[in-house]
């Protein structure tokens, strides 16, 4: 049996001979089940990141969309109140010319008026030296 040793052939638990430690076989067991655990976590995490990666750039499409339509939506509020603004102005200046056309008119009327009391003044005072 020792002779086994000294050439590196060994025999283990159940007698099968080896070339390697009987605990470093069981230690390479160990390992490569810890390898496969790990290679499996990992894949799971790359999953995880790849679902992370994909929902995070749907998310930023959905963001960038939003953006554009909120930027959009800005400008037609801001198109809108320019149109009111001028609009507004508009609707002033022909308050105003309103305005004035009607303080004319009145003068107008007041002129008229004047003119008319001072004719049925003229006619009420021939028809008084006529009789």
């Amino acid at each position: 049996m020792e002779e086994l040793l000294k050439a590196g052939v060994f025999i283990d638990e159940i007698y099968t001979v080896r070339v390697e430690l009987p605990n470093l076989s069981s230690s390479k067991k160990k390992f490569k089940q810890e390898c496969f655990k790990y290679s499996k976590a990992f894949t799971i995490f790359k999953k995880f990141v790849f679902n992370y990666c994909n929902i995070s750039k749907i998310f930023a499409e959905d963001v960038d969309k939003e953006k554009l339509r909120a930027i959009g939506t800005q400008n037609q509020l801001k198109t809108a109140f320019i149109q009111r603004q001028s609009m507004q102005q508009v609707y002033q200046y022909e308050i105003f010319e309103q305005t004035v056309e009607l303080d004319r008119l009145k003068g107008e009327l007041q002129f008229l008026q004047r003119i008319e009391t001072e004719q049925h003044e003229i006619i009420n005072s021939f028809f008084v030296n006529q009789y």
